[in-house]
Formats: structure tokens, sequence, C-alpha cells
């Protein structure tokens, strides 16, 4: 969302809202609205932002969600203003070959893991890229052109099912494949990670070998299909 330059305070956007300032502090928890500055020990919130958020808000409440299912929609609107904005044909990977390895987006907020499986991938001769959290996969996504996608649950910013969802959404990237990394024995986050359009998974901690068994199968998967 566009920011504008003015900052209002919790009582301003409570006002804004027409809403009590213990309502907005929830609306804060759940990550509905969003903390711009802060003056001392005072929370300064952005009116542009929160004029669109009070706009939208009302919209959400109608259709009967609730306040986490509203930030997981306000999050994904926000999502896709980090996308940046680039021709629709510029998304597209090319096809890799002699001239063009296969490449990777390795996404996770810890960089120990991040560097592990780099060393793994490129011995298997993959490029790889990187991001830690998940507006930087998004963004990344788009500047990188990956094959494939290597994408935790657990992120900062923006959670491994929301950045699924929104790649899934998207035309242009919804044809990348991506494998969920999860915790071990979670099947309900595996169940989910489907149903949001993740093409596999591998459980925390993973066997490499398992994991570039897992990475070939989806590769000749997707090059079936095609």
């Amino acid at each position: 969302m566009l920011k504008s330059e003015k900052l209002i305070d919790i009582q301003e956007v409570a006002s804004t809202f027409g809403k009590s300032v213990e309502s907005i502090r929830k609306y804060k928890n759940f990550g509905i609205i969003r903390v711009s500055d802060k003056r001392g020990n005072k929370d300064l919130f952005d009116e542009g932002e929160v004029l669109k958020i009070r706009d939208r808000l009302r919209e959400l409440r109608l259709q009967g969600l609730s306040l986490s299912q509203i930030a997981d929609q306000l999050d994904l609107a926000r999502a896709e203003d980090t996308i940046p904005s680039t021709p629709m044909t510029s998304a597209a990977p090319p096809a890799p070959g002699a001239d063009q390895p296969y490449k990777i987006l390795v996404v996770d907020d810890e960089e120990e893991v991040r560097l592990g499986l780099r060393e793994f991938l490129e011995t298997e001769e993959y490029a790889i890229c990187e991001a830690g959290d998940g507006e930087e996969a998004l963004v990344k996504t788009f500047t990188e052109k990956p094959h494939m996608i290597l994408l935790d649950l657990r992120l900062p910013k923006l959670d491994g099912y929301q950045v699924c969802q929104t790649l899934k959404g998207n035309p242009i990237t919804s044809g990348i494949p991506i494998i969920m990394i999860t915790a071990l024995n979670a099947t309900p986050q595996k169940i989910k990670g489907m149903e949001y359009g993740a093409d596999d998974y591998v459980s925390k901690p993973f066997d490499l070998d398992e994991l570039g068994a897992r990475i070939k199968m989806v590769k000749r998967r997707v090059q079936t299909a095609v």
C-alpha cells in the first residue's frame, strides 16, 4: 500500500475507525493495522494506509470473516504491493539447458539452513538464490525467475502459506513448482500447504538425499505435464 506522509496516533486511528482505542489495539495485535513509526513510547500509523484498511475492513466484516482471517486477507493485499511492476512475460523463467542451469529459490529465515541447502544443491549442479522472509521471496521470484521454490512455512512478514497462495494465484508465477518445508510429522500443515497449491513437501529435519529425490520427482512431474 502506498504510504502518505502524515502519521497519526492511536487515538486518531480510533476516531477514524469509529472504534475504541482498545479495539484498535486488538487490530494492531492481529496485524490488521501496522505501526509505521514510533515517537518515544507512542505508536504512529500511516494515515493513508489506515483509511484504506478502514474501508477494506468493512467489506471483509460483511463477509463474516474472523479477525485472523481478515489479517490474512490484508497480508495478501500487502504482498501484492511488494511484487514489482513487470511485463506479463518477464517472470517466466528461461527454460533450463546448457547455458541456463536449473535455478532454485531457497526461502528460509535461518541463514544456516539456507547455507546448508545452498552447499548441497550446488553439488547437484543447481543454481541457487535465497530469500530470508516472505516478502523477499515474492520479490526474488520476479527478479531471479527461479524454476522451483523451496519454501519454509515459518517466515517473517508473510508465512509460507501466504507466499504460496500469492504465487499460485498469479498467472505469471502459478506454474513454478513449490516444495514446502514443514515441521516433522505436521500432517495438518502438509494438508493445508497442498490446499494452498504446494506441489510437494519435506519435513524438518530433512534428509538431503530425500530432498534431492523429491526435487527430481517434482521436476519430472512438471516436465511431463508440459
